[in-house]
């Protein structure tokens, strides 16, 4: 019985999140649709339920499978009346679209071979994560530590600092290096072990497959909304799912950053559509996503900082940008003159902004200066084997896309967000001691691997225009705003 409570406890959050998502959409489904529906669905559904374990703990209740069940089971069937109510569910399973029989043979045996690769491929990162007990560091120092604590008693114990435990004489606390971070990954890894009944690290670590499986689809769908036909979005899709670092957080379950990855770049690509079309359906995936991913890392606040740049851009045009951008600079200018500031923000704590120093409440402090790390960063990028070429095609996409920026304004926008990424990654691997994650061959893949999905998508968008998808009559485009030169 336990296994099939498990199965329950992860495909139930995930069908409900993809019909919620499918209900959004109230004209005949566009191809890519569900795909895009099982995407973004699986990760929020997920999410929801870390929401009601949250509200499981604050109400003063064990750690429970049943309660959170139970909610799920009535927001499913909430969606499902709403979707029958809004005209049915017949001919609203089309997968791969109503052209699909259209493409030419040649390209649906490469289409079929190419998916065959990846299912291949999915299944052998599947059985990684079912033979492999628990082995990632982050994951039996951290995350999974707090699953097992609150699994195994059946209670929300509290984790503390390291201070704070050693003088609880009582052992009704726990301590973990990163006890400040967000409980999110660790709910995620206790859902599937509570439906169990005990834990389990092979079932805490199923979730972590399930995201791999949400980021392609939602990938996948997304690129077929784009305009892509079914062989080019799946081919993008494989140069994502093939990228070795990405394979490895999967095969390795445990760690936070498939999530974060997921997260925020799944909110990059619905903003990215928003920005093109003005579909507010889409500005609402970009905007759930992106709230969430402060509450999978820490790092997730600085990662939602980069929607601000892009956001100012459209909505501010002409000379309100202009004058905007001017008193910013002379605000940088007087900072950096003045030597920087310090104040304290109730709730929140110290704040410290100088030219060589940052220091910013649970996000630590920073160092600033130059310090050239070019050659780790060159060796990671382009010799070793994370990234195969992926960095290469980013390469030449960025010379292709330059001349397009002055063609449509949503270019603009994607490309300030796109360099807004990329400067803040300047900064942390160059002008702070993070520079030494980088010099020791360590963190700086997993931080790329944050945002580099979203940046394939941007590449996609270089190289194939964008078209109205399939069926697709509810979106509207910023004519006259985003659209213009």
């Amino acid at each position: 019985m336990g296994w099939w409570l498990v199965g329950l406890a992860l495909g139930l959050p995930w069908a409900v999140g993809a019909l919620w998502i499918r209900c959004a959409w109230r004209d005949a489904p566009p191809a890519g649709l569900w795909p895009l529906a099982l995407g973004y669905g699986y990760i929020l559904g997920l999410l929801t339920v870390t929401f009601f374990l949250r509200l499981q703990a604050v109400a003063g209740f064990a750690p429970d499978f049943s309660d959170p069940l139970i909610e799920l089971i009535v927001l499913g069937a909430a969606g499902g009346w709403w979707l029958w109510y809004r005209g049915g569910v017949a001919g609203h399973f089309a997968f791969f679209g109503k052209r699909w029989s259209q493409q030419p043979l040649w390209q649906r045996i490469v289409f079929a071979l190419l998916l065959s690769w990846l299912l291949w491929r999915v299944t052998g990162l599947a059985l990684e994560i079912w033979w492999r007990p628990l082995y990632p560091w982050d994951a039996w120092t951290n995350w999974a530590v707090r699953s097992k604590v609150w699994v195994e008693l059946r209670q929300w114990a509290p984790f503390v600092t390291p201070q704070q435990w050693l003088a609880d004489p009582a052992p009704a606390v726990y301590t973990v290096e990163a006890w400040a971070y967000p409980i999110t990954v660790s709910l995620l890894a206790s859902w599937p072990t509570l439906a169990f009944g005990n834990w389990q690290e092979t079932i805490a670590n199923l979730p972590w497959l399930g995201a791999a499986l949400a980021l392609g689809l939602g990938f996948y769908g997304q690129v077929r909304l784009w305009g892509a036909t079914p062989l080019a979005a799946l081919l993008f899709t494989w140069l994502l799912l093939s990228l070795p670092i990405l394979d490895t957080h999967i095969a390795l379950a445990g760690y936070a950053d498939l999530w974060m990855a997921a997260a925020f770049s799944l909110a990059a690509i619905a903003f990215f559509q928003w920005v093109r079309t003005a579909d507010r359906r889409q500005g609402v995936l970009a905007l759930l996503l992106a709230l969430a991913c402060p509450l999978i890392k820490l790092e997730g606040t600085v990662w939602l900082a980069m929607f601000v740049p892009a956001l100012l851009v459209v909505w501010l045009r002409g000379r309100p940008l202009r004058v905007f951008a001017g008193v910013v600079m002379i605000l940088a200018i007087a900072w950096w003159w003045l030597g920087g500031m310090a104040f304290n923000i109730p709730g929140l704590g110290h704040f410290t902004l100088r030219p060589d120093l940052i220091e910013v409440p649970y996000l630590g402090r920073f160092a600033l200066g130059y310090r050239g790390t070019w050659g780790p960063v060159w060796k990671n990028f382009f010799v070793l084997a994370n990234w195969h070429l992926l960095w290469y095609l980013v390469l030449v996409s960025l010379v292709i896309a330059v001349p397009k920026l002055w063609a449509e304004r949503w270019r603009r926008v994607m490309a300030v967000f796109v360099g807004s990424c990329g400067l803040m990654l300047f900064v942390l691997f160059f002008c702070t001691d993070a520079q030494q994650w980088a010099a020791q061959y360590t963190s700086i893949n997993r931080v790329f691997m944050h945002v580099v999905p979203a940046l394939l998508f941007w590449v996609l968008t270089v190289w194939i225009p964008p078209r109205l998808g399939e069926g697709s009559t509810g979106s509207v485009p910023y004519s006259g705003t985003l659209n213009d030169g």
